[in-house]
């Protein structure tokens, strides 16, 4: 068995190693691979997208075990879905809704809670030897209601513009923005247009990052289908002053959309 771990924990502390102690425990021969453990501290719009870009690329029956934001109610809940011959796991924290939206199917809570870190380890791990020994059966789960993420996290229509926000920023400065591809050209619908973000704007989508001179910026859309504003060689993040998004940041930042 396959198990990803995601979180926002960092490598300065041991909790990646005790959650992998704890599912060895109940798993001895299961593969741990670490999908990422730097996410931005309770970033919800982060985390949603590393696990959206990266879930389905692994083999069917993989289990994704998110660890992020564990305790966000109290005591925490363990909720499971199926995506296609993948399952994820989660806190009650709104990242299922958040990444899989319409597309997200039932999901199913365990009927035990847990009141600390690493109770809910213990619970994660005991349900996902349960889940392997029953051939991947999520039968006798209660279905629940996941809590759904505040709607300011997703990219805002405005009549013939699109306000989105900065949800990733990779090694490379490469500043990824909350906006598909499929999404870009629902609301496009053939017109030009006119990218806006803090001292600059772009006005074309290019395919690769070599369609622009070193040192140039561009846009374009990465291999999970997202937008993605960067310089050609360069550090886009720090070039061009983009930040990722914080609820409460002092100075509001936008990249805006404008369809013509």
């Amino acid at each position: 068995m396959i198990i990803t771990l995601l979180s926002d924990f960092g490598y300065q502390d041991n909790f990646i190693a005790v959650a992998k102690g704890i599912l060895l425990q109940q798993l001895p021969a299961a593969r741990l691979i670490d999908l990422n453990h730097e996410v931005e501290p309770f970033h919800l719009l982060q985390c949603s997208y590393l696990l959206k870009s990266a879930y389905a690329d692994f083999p069917g029956f993989t289990v994704h075990l998110s660890l992020f934001d564990i305790l966000h109610t109290h005591p925490a809940r363990l909720l499971i879905t199926r995506m296609g011959d993948h399952f994820i796991i989660c806190a009650d924290n709104g990242l299922l809704p958040l990444s899989f939206g319409e597309k997200l199917g039932p999901v199913y809570s365990l009927p035990e809670t847990a009141a600390s870190y690493v109770e809910w380890l213990y619970l994660a791990a005991g349900f996902i030897k349960k889940l392997e020994v029953s051939a991947f059966s999520l039968e006798g789960l209660s279905e629940v209601t996941p809590k759904e993420n505040p709607s300011g996290l997703k990219a805002l229509i405005k009549g013939d513009a699109l306000e989105c926000q900065v949800i990733h920023i990779d090694r490379y400065e490469n500043v990824v923005i909350n906006i598909t591809r499929e999404q870009f050209d629902e609301q496009r619908k053939g017109r030009d247009f006119q990218i806006s973000f803090a001292r600059d704007s772009i006005n074309k989508i290019s395919e690769r990052y070599s369609d622009v001179p070193e040192g140039e910026k561009l846009c374009l859309f990465n291999s999970a289908g997202y937008m993605e504003i960067a310089i050609n060689h360069g550090q886009a993040a720090s070039l061009l002053g983009l930040r990722l998004y914080r609820e409460r940041q002092l100075v509001y930042q936008n990249i805006k959309i404008d369809f013509i």
